[in-house]
């Protein structure tokens, strides 16, 4: 937003502009702020809600961190202000680190590649204090390589999101939805409540939310099964089965931040949840009712993060606990009657971590920076299961304790030493954690940070890293699954079979050897593009994987998991986790973010003045300074709407917030529209398996199954992008991979079409559309979206080698829901306060 454009709305309103404006500095500093927000002189007025903070809250000064920046000199390979949030439609951190999955995911880690999440730069007590987050409180949001997650204490091998939000803002959001599948039979719905209220010295947040969607039957969809004897007569399974569970969530939680002892930032965090779901699995033994089965999940969970600053020292504690009780009751057919097995685990977790970054040396090139970790958990695993009258009961502990160090050397600077080199930093870290119940575990590592020129950046990294198995691999209790559909791979045919899942108590550690060359290159200063490339490399010894399925060669490796009858018909298949000898995985991916600005409406002098009337306020006095840009015609800036530190969106405090007349609330108006694509294609070079000596290796990208929905592809395409502009906006996204085949048996190899996905998400942000909102000045804050995921209703195709489609892999199991449809209502209700503040105006009291 320009300088001009501040002017000009600041005349619209009845009380004076903000005290600071653009043309006053925000003061410098070289040290970070302790707490997550950012101080202000005190004021006698109140807080600003969440439009009444424009884009950018501070001046940005030539060599002068941004505010809540992470540690390092790593700059973010993406940043996302907030016209670029706003386009994306979100209404929670959740969705919107959804929309950025395709710039977040990481091929290094052991979790699915889910990012760091981090606070104004800070460790959080964990993403659950973040997820039910307005995404109008958030000031800036950086994406990191996964080097950065060495300097707050965790691992290499899971990209960094920094969040930033705003100093001010203060908000009730409300968002109802409901879903159903077009083809039907399926329905859902979802109620969510947030209360945020950030101040100079802390935040407060309380979110209630609760889902149902019902189950889907086998005869709701297009699916071919033979009919089952029982007692003498043919019975139809399909509508004693379930494609997609009943299932039901509630949620509850709270935040509170406050900056205690002067300059700690301290939050406590608790949460409590319960899900349900409903299954039916078959017919019992009289053929009339279906076999059963219910899971109940409670969890209850407190966290804590202390945030500091002592001398040059930056340091953090935090730690959670949280309890799991997770019951399943299973129907089982003894003819002539039903007998119950039951499978109940309670998990208990704790953790505690306490880091300190700060001055190691000073270097010819710069200051060398070390970041040191002392952390520790225990968790409690006691797991029984009753079938019949057998019982099986299973008590884990596992205590832990570890320490680690990452240490900085900056090397070459431009404006130093060997400055022809550019900007390199070396790194090196290691850690060492000791496990009550596997013994010493290492992990170490190094690389370096290189930018031999402005917008160039190249990291290399290695690590290795060992690896202990999850409690719940080893313990989790027993559960056999009668009448479960499995392809045998060998036969070539569909089976039904008796399933066994749970915990394998002997499970060994893994070794991971990970390397990683990764580059992003920014080619235009005026133009919004960043390229992004990353070459990634990992080798395991002993890791730990679930079964496939019935593959040949799983089934010559693990003879003793499989039972067949007399005719080599499948019977039995224990799908329980095991360590292979070793795999190897080799990964390109690479592609480009880019975003433009877009020109947005202004709103007329006649619509202010309409608003202003709504409000009870009486329109501009005639003659009141005014300025270019305040009748709707376009900023100098061309509509990006960046304001400069301090100053006040368009309509000034209201700016479509509480307090005055703006058109905003869930998007602002006035702020600029944006145009944006994301692209990415992922190339598996190589994904090899020793299962053990002796059996031939085994290759995911030629003839074996990753999964149940077969080999690995070679290639994936990820695309993401939209256009939003005045209030409405579209979302695109999709994904393709490429054909896969795996190794068959009497009926040929099975092969696997290529796959494609889309996903449509349209929204309006009626606070932006002028003219509707001047007459119904209710419609600020309130968001309408239609979505509609599997947009093409597309699903994956598999033959054998005779063109047929095994019963497995009919394309409505593979995807029961297929075309699902939701619309969504959000409100978002900001404070009031033009009354006070009107008659503060008129009297001369309180004026600025």
């Amino acid at each position: 937003m320009t300088r001009t454009f501040l002017l000009a709305t600041a005349a619209f309103l009845p009380f004076p502009a903000a005290a600071q404006t653009a043309d006053q500095p925000a003061p410098a500093t070289t040290e970070p702020a302790p707490a997550e927000t950012t101080a202000t002189a005190p004021s006698d007025e109140p807080p600003l809600s969440a439009d009444e903070e424009e884009v950018d809250q501070e001046i940005v000064v030539q060599g002068q961190r941004e505010r809540g920046a992470v540690i390092g000199d790593i700059p973010p390979e993406n940043q996302l202000n907030p016209a670029d949030i706003r386009a994306t439609g979100a209404t929670s951190i959740t969705e919107l680190l959804d929309n950025i999955a395709i710039q977040t995911g990481s091929s290094r880690g052991r979790d699915g590649g889910a990012p760091v999440v981090l606070l104004n730069g800070r460790r959080t007590s964990g993403f659950q204090e973040l997820r039910d987050l307005p995404p109008e409180a958030i000031l800036r949001v950086d994406i990191l390589p996964e080097e950065v997650a060495l300097k707050y204490g965790y691992r290499a091998d899971q990209r960094v999101v920094n969040i930033v939000l705003r100093p001010r803002f203060r908000s009730t959001a409300a968002r109802g939805e409901v879903e159903t599948t077009t083809e039907g039979g399926r329905q859902g719905g979802e109620i969510d409540v947030t209360r945020l209220m950030i101040q100079e010295n802390g935040r407060i947040s309380i979110n209630g939310h609760a889902e149902r969607t019902s189950r889907l039957l086998e005869t709701e969809r297009d699916i071919l099964l033979q009919p089952v004897t029982i007692a003498g007569s043919d019975v139809d399974p399909r509508s004693f089965r379930t494609l997609a569970p009943e299932r039901t969530q509630l949620r509850v939680g709270g935040t509170v931040n406050r900056t205690v002892f002067k300059d700690v930032s301290a939050t406590l965090d608790a949460r409590l949840e319960r899900v349900k779901s409903d299954s039916l699995f078959g017919p019992d033994a009289t053929g009339l009712t279906a076999l059963n089965r219910d899971s109940t999940s409670d969890t209850g969970r407190l966290g804590f993060a202390l945030n500091g600053n002592k001398d040059r020292w930056r340091w953090s504690a935090d730690g959670a606990y949280q309890i799991s009780r997770n019951v399943t009751e299973s129907d089982r057919s003894l003819a002539p009657i039903d007998v119950l097995d039951r499978g109940r685990s309670l998990n208990k977790f704790g953790n505690l971590s306490l880091v300190a970054n700060g001055p190691l040396a000073e270097l010819p090139a710069g200051r060398s920076n070390v970041t040191l970790r002392l952390s520790g958990d225990t968790r409690d695993l006691d797991s029984r299961s009753t079938r019949g009258l057998l019982v099986t009961e299973s008590d884990l502990s596992r205590d832990r304790v570890a320490a680690s160090a990452n240490a900085d050397f900056p090397i070459s600077r431009r404006n130093g030493p060997l400055s022809a080199i550019g900007n390199l930093t070396l790194n090196a870290n290691a850690e060492i954690e000791r496990l009550s119940d596997f013994g010493t575990l290492w992990t170490y590592g190094g690389g370096f940070n290189w930018s031999p020129v402005e917008r160039l950046n190249l990291i290399a990294s290695w690590t290795r890293e060992e690896g202990a198995p999850g409690l719940e691999q080893l313990g989790d209790p027993l559960l056999e699954t009668p009448g479960s559909r499995v392809f045998d791979f060998v036969t070539g045919a569909t089976a039904i079979v008796t399933v066994r899942t749970g915990g394998n108590p002997d499970l060994r550690s893994d070794n991971r050897t990970v390397w990683k060359l990764g580059g992003t290159w920014k080619p235009f200063t005026e133009t919004d593009l960043d390229l992004r490339a990353d070459f990634t490399s990992s080798r395991l010894r002993d890791p730990v994987s679930s079964f496939p399925g019935p593959t040949a060669a799983i089934q010559a490796a693990f003879p003793d998991r499989f039972v067949r009858d007399g005719a080599g018909n499948l019977l039995f298949a224990d799908l329980r986790p095991v360590n292979f000898e070793r795999s190897d995985r080799e990964t390109l991916r690479y592609g480009f973010n880019w975003s433009k600005p877009l020109k947005s409406r202004r709103p007329t002098q006649a619509q202010i003045d309409q608003l202003r009337r709504s409000f009870g306020a009486p329109p501009r006095t005639p003659g009141a300074p005014s300025a270019p840009g305040a009748t709707g015609a376009p900023p100098p800036d061309g509509g990006e709407g960046r304001a400069a530190a301090g100053g006040r969106g368009a309509g000034g405090p209201g700016g479509g917030g509480g307090g005055g007349f703006g058109f905003g609330g869930g998007g602002r108006g006035g702020q600029g529209g944006r145009l944006s694509l994301s692209l990415y294609h992922t190339v598996n070079l190589k994904d090899e398996v020793l299962i053990r000596q002796g059996v031939p290796v085994i290759d995911y990208l030629s003839g074996e199954a990753v999964d149940g929905g077969g080999g690995r592809s070679r290639h994936q395409v990820e695309v993401e992008g939209g256009y939003f502009n005045n209030g409405l906006g579209v979302r695109l996204s999709g994904d393709w991979r490429s054909a896969t085949r795996v190794d068959g048996g009497t009926s040929g190899d099975l092969r696997f079409s290529p796959f494609a996905t889309a996903n449509l998400r349209l929204f309006a942000n009626l606070g932006e559309q002028f003219g509707l909102v001047a007459k119904n000045p209710w419609l600020r804050g309130t968001q309408v979206r239609l979505e509609l995921n599997n947009l093409f209703d597309s699903k994956q195709r598999v033959r054998n080698g005779f063109g047929e489609v095994p019963v497995n892999y009919q394309p409505d199991l593979l995807d029961p829901a297929g075309r699902t449809i939701s619309l969504s209502i959000r409100k978002l209700f900001l404070p009031a306060r033009f009354q006070r503040r009107t008659g503060q105006a008129q009297g001369g009291a309180g004026a600025r």
